[in-house]
């Protein structure tokens, strides 16, 4: 019984508070004003000594007061904050890109005026009001691979300037670089069937009567004009269930960084466009198909391969 009761004082909310600070500690400190007010109480005490001046004991009192309201408040809005990082991340090489992470408010109190820092440089100031808050995350501008996220930081000075805090968050998410997407040469939009606007390219299939109801863009003008009536042109869609295969071995006479971004073009207009594809690199195939994580497989791959 004994046992139990001290499992229970130990599962309580106020231990359970001191492990989650002991996992990420608060870090509380008093700036610059604070350090100035500090030396003014200090002042205000010695006069109220040697001078047994009441005034100046009381207003030392007062200002120690302010002091510690403003270190336990300090403490509160940066306490049950915690940062939901996703495992992986994707990003386009060298493009400003943001990324968005959620800093989760496990109370009912609000988090008001916090400044998010990360790679040494502020991103903003933000007021934590609902249990879940999204902020973005905008990294250098990468080149292509993988790179750890770095740690988020949490500062504050509310609420009345004179004492600074902080919660460090460090991060196990990855940061997947893949190669810029740069649209192909002629040769490569025409072998996958894409043209410059991202659409299929149908292939044209000979001449028909006009129909009411079809389109006056496919109208064979010239024609309908020596013969004094309407034709349209015919085209016959490509068969979308045919699977490509798009082989990089093949390509040995384009440069590789080149051929790495081509082929991220065509990878993500074949994902929009919801049609299959596999792709070959020496000895590795990857099957592209409608769901994200073959898409995600594909460009961590590219994201790291080397020539």
């Amino acid at each position: 019984m004994i046992a139990k009761a001290i499992k229970g004082i130990f599962n309580h909310k106020i231990f359970e508070s001191i492990k989650e600070k002991n996992r990420t500690k608060i870090i509380i400190y008093p700036n610059w004003s604070g350090f100035g007010v500090g030396l003014f109480v200090f002042f205000c005490f010695l006069i109220s000594v040697f001078y047994e001046n009441n005034f100046a004991l009381l207003l030392s009192i007062i200002i120690f007061f302010i002091f510690f309201i403003s270190i336990f408040i300090s403490n509160q809005n940066l306490n049950h904050l915690s940062v939901l990082w996703k495992d992986e991340y994707f990003i386009e090489a060298n493009k400003d890109e943001k990324i968005f992470l959620q800093v989760q408010n496990e109370t009912n109190e609000k988090k008001l005026n916090i400044d998010v820092d990360y790679q040494n440089k502020n991103i903003g100031n933000f007021n934590f009001l609902n249990k879940l808050n999204k902020i973005y995350v905008q990294p250098l501008n990468y080149e292509r691979g993988t790179i750890r996220l770095q740690k988020l930081v949490l500062k504050s000075i509310y609420p009345f300037g004179i004492i600074r805090t902080k919660r460090y968050f460090d991060s196990n998410s990855k940061l997947i670089v893949f190669p810029k997407l740069i649209q192909p040469t002629q040769d490569l939009l025409n072998e996958f069937n894409i043209n410059l606007n991202g659409y299929a390219i149908d292939e044209f299939d000979g001449i028909e009567d006009y129909k009411n109801g079809d389109s006056l863009s496919k109208v064979a003008w010239k024609k309908s004009t020596l013969r004094n009536k309407k034709y349209i042109k015919k085209f016959e869609e490509p068969e979308k269930d045919k699977k490509s295969v798009l082989n990089l071995n093949e390509y040995g006479n384009i440069p590789f960084e080149a051929l790495l971004s081509y082929v991220s073009y065509i990878v993500h207009y074949y994902f929009k466009n919801k049609t299959d594809l596999t792709v070959k690199h020496l000895d590795q195939t990857f099957y592209l198909n409608q769901n994200e994580n073959s898409l995600k497989q594909i460009l961590k791959y590219l994201a790291n391969v080397q020539n």
